[in-house]
């Protein structure tokens, strides 16, 4: 395992990026990049502008939307390399040395690649440790090389790489629990309804994860009765169904309530909303998801991070060990002096 201890986390990366690049000349094949959700993958670009010079392909694999991969916005920023595409469908050859797709189309690839990069930390991780490790080994190849971007190692046995934290020397928001005896199915407890009630009052926003849409009803259809009370700005989004615009007037407006199971990252980038997962110990609700959920607080440079509330009827191994994650993350960036506390 490699840590750089490091007061300059500018400095910090550009090691990573290095030992990255020596990995790439050395006998090992695979390498876990162990780091929160919505790290910065800018680490990757020395790696893959070496393979486009040396004529080698790389298979970069992420859940980002096509206008928007963070790594083709970096390789623009910082070269003047054009020899990528993103890959819309799995039929015919791609002439480009670097080719970009998501999960689904990767699995429908018939070429091998000398380097694969699976990215499952730029956007809301999808996929399960087995499904990321059994797509990145069909897809390398025989003699070729895999990177795999995650919250923890995906790959067991294998050298790790950590960086635990994003850049802004704040730490992760690690979750509050909220449990009650309520049928949840029925009511909120009033302790939610209070927690809303400050959020609002403070001129913030509250995104309500739920686990399906007709959970998306009956919550939606509950908080509505405190209209008066809580906002009058209250809606839901329920995912491949609801327009979008309401998700663009939520981003517009302030005091507002949003019900939805869409997890699409399209809050991340939302300053002062506050979360809440409605029956997080619904199985639904896997460790990795409620890391990620967390992940979405806290990216912006102002002072008060936003909050993650679990609500559930009872704690469970995915909580404890959503929390655990976080908190790793927090101890090993305190321990680097890469927080500012």
């Amino acid at each position: 395992m490699i840590i750089y201890k490091t007061s300059s986390f500018v400095n910090y990366k550009q090691k990573i990026s290095e030992s990255i690049l020596n990995w790439s000349n050395g006998r090992e094949k695979v390498l876990n990049v162990i780091n929160p959700p919505y790290t910065s993958p800018d680490i990757f670009l020395k790696i893959i502008l070496s393979y486009v010079q040396y004529g080698k392909k790389i298979l970069y694999i992420t859940e980002e939307r096509e206008n928007n991969i963070q790594i083709i916005n970096f390789i623009k920023k910082y070269s003047n390399c054009r020899e990528y595409s993103y890959i819309r469908n799995s039929f015919g050859s791609v002439n480009t040395l670097l080719n970009i797709c998501n999960y689904k189309n990767a699995i429908r690839i018939n070429e091998k690649y000398d380097l694969v990069i699976y990215d499952d930390c730029s956007c809301f991780s999808e996929y399960n440790n087995y499904e990321i490790m059994d797509l990145a080994i069909k897809c390398v190849k025989k003699e070729g090389k895999i990177i795999c971007s995650s919250i923890e190692g995906i790959f067991k046995n294998q050298r790790d790489i950590i960086i635990p934290t994003r850049g802004n020397k704040k730490p992760l928001t690690e979750p509050r629990y909220v449990i009650t005896r309520i049928d949840l199915d029925k009511e909120i407890p009033y302790l939610i309804y209070d927690y809303l009630n400050f959020s609002i009052e403070n001129d913030r926003k509250v995104v309500v994860y739920v686990s399906n849409s007709e959970k998306v009803h009956s919550v939606f259809s509950y908080l509505s009765n405190f209209r008066s009370s809580l906002s009058k700005n209250i809606m839901y989004y329920i995912n491949n169904e609801s327009d979008e615009k309401i998700l663009y007037n939520f981003a517009l407006i302030k005091r507002a309530i949003l019900v939805t199971n869409d997890y699409k990252d399209r809050f991340v980038s939302l300053n002062d909303t506050d979360i809440v997962v409605y029956s997080s110990d619904d199985l639904f609700f896997n460790y990795k998801k409620l890391v990620y959920f967390c992940g979405k607080a806290g990216r912006s440079d102002k002072l008060r991070n936003s909050e993650v509330i679990f609500l559930a009827n009872s704690e469970n191994d995915n909580m404890d060990k959503a929390k655990s994650i976080i908190r790793h993350f927090n101890k090993e960036a305190w321990e680097m002096g890469l927080l500012d506390l």
